[in-house]
């Protein structure tokens, strides 16, 4: 079965020039790259993240260090507050603005040591695949007929390349993407659900356990993503699928960089933002699938950055909740706090075609929340707040809260 893989006039300036002649000139601040006035909120955030540095505990290099401890308490006051109740990573030691481009060591050879095969026959279905894309995109950017149309954003360029052996398939995308597929080892897997079979949740306190673990499933998923130069990665989610005479594992992950994790924080889709990512079909036998989306960036150039401490983080918090930028009740306890990494959204992108983004750029942020299926189980359906807070760990801008 063939995948597609889709997976901003001088003369009007200078005349408001010559009617405000010496008044003073606003405040402006730069997001995303657009200037903008500066607002209250804004200058109350910078005063925090300016505010106490001379108290802050600093090594010999001047680097700002904070140790890992668990923070229980509530921030904001009134009807508007968030607990949380969860573990503080350290600060490491070195932290980046990282900017990645398409890895253009994903060429033909290495798409033949991805393929793997075992066959000599080896056939070339690279057009196939890149007209596939252009007619996927196209029909998306053109819309059904209601008019409504599905835009995404893409990392990387136009590229394609496949291969197959009749029995494996192997493709690149875009310079960022990558999937295998070995047919006989995926129909084993999908033929389970024809008769009785259970899936479960692993925990990672459970990663170990079980003759065929999910740790030992994890080396075998290395081990073939380890051939287009992916060496981290992080599970968001792993469940094992049991049947009467075969088993496999159903992994979904996210990039890790300098290990810290890539995390978009909201589960939700917004254009202009890309959300690396992965998932695969691993069975004792070996990798059935892997799929491997705006995964593939190659760091270009590496920003040495200060991130605020966590009790400036709160501080921050305390303005947003306070200035109604995140609504809350309350009931919502967030017993997860992480260092992650953000691919920064377009904040512009092109509202009629399809987005190819030639870079993109991860700031670290603040991570803070409670995972969705403890939302679903702890019944916080009808409670207001967000699942997920995301704090520039740099500047401390709200970069999502969803």
């Amino acid at each position: 079965m063939r995948k597609n893989i889709l997976c901003l006039t001088m003369v009007a300036i200078f005349c408001a020039f010559g009617l405000t002649g010496c008044q003073k000139t606003p405040d402006v601040a730069e997001g995303n790259g657009i200037m903008h006035a500066q607002s209250d909120m804004e200058r109350q955030v910078q005063e925090i993240v300016a505010a106490d540095e001379q108290e802050q505990i600093q090594g010999e290099d001047g680097a700002r260090k904070q140790a890992a401890g668990q923070y229980q308490g509530t921030v904001g006051t009134g009807d508007n507050k968030i607990n949380i109740n969860a573990e503080i990573p350290a600060i490491p030691d070195n932290l980046y603005k990282i900017t990645l481009k398409p890895d253009d060591g994903l060429d033909r050879d290495a798409l033949v040591a991805f393929l793997d095969s075992e066959s000599g026959a080896i056939e070339d279905t690279s057009q196939e695949l890149l007209s596939e894309i252009e007619e996927n995109d196209r029909y998306n950017a053109t819309g059904d007929e209601s008019g409504e149309k599905f835009l995404y954003s893409k990392f990387g360029d136009h590229s394609a390349d496949r291969i197959s052996d009749g029995t494996k398939e192997a493709s690149f995308s875009s310079h960022t993407g990558a999937c295998y597929i070995d047919n006989d080892l995926r129909e084993k897997c999908f033929r389970i659900y024809d008769g009785d079979c259970n899936e479960t949740l692993i925990t990672r306190d459970r990663m170990e356990e079980g003759s065929f673990s999910a740790e030992r499933a994890r080396e075998i998923l290395l081990d073939k993503v380890g051939t287009v130069g992916v060496s981290e990665l992080a599970f968001k989610a792993v469940y094992y699928v049991e049947g009467s005479d075969y088993s496999y594992y159903r992994m979904e992950f996210v990039p890790v960089y300098d290990g810290i994790v890539v995390d978009i924080g909201s589960d939700s889709y917004a254009l202009g933002q890309v959300s690396p990512n992965g998932y695969a079909y691993v069975s004792k036998e070996g990798v059935a699938e892997v799929t491997l989306i705006d995964f593939c960036g190659k760091a270009a150039n590496k920003e040495p950055v200060t991130a605020l401490s966590f009790e400036q983080v709160l501080k921050t918090l305390e303005q947003y909740l306070d200035n109604g930028m995140i609504e809350s009740d309350g009931r919502i306890t967030y017993d997860r706090v992480e260092l992650n990494y953000y691919p920064v959204p377009n904040p512009a992108p092109a509202t009629d075609e399809i987005e190819y983004k030639p870079e993109l750029v991860l700031t670290p942020i603040w991570h803070i929340y409670i995972p969705l299926d403890e939302y679903v189980d702890g019944g916080y359906g009808d409670a207001v707040g967000p699942v997920h807070i995301c704090v520039n760990a740099v500047t401390g801008e709200l970069e999502d809260a969803d």
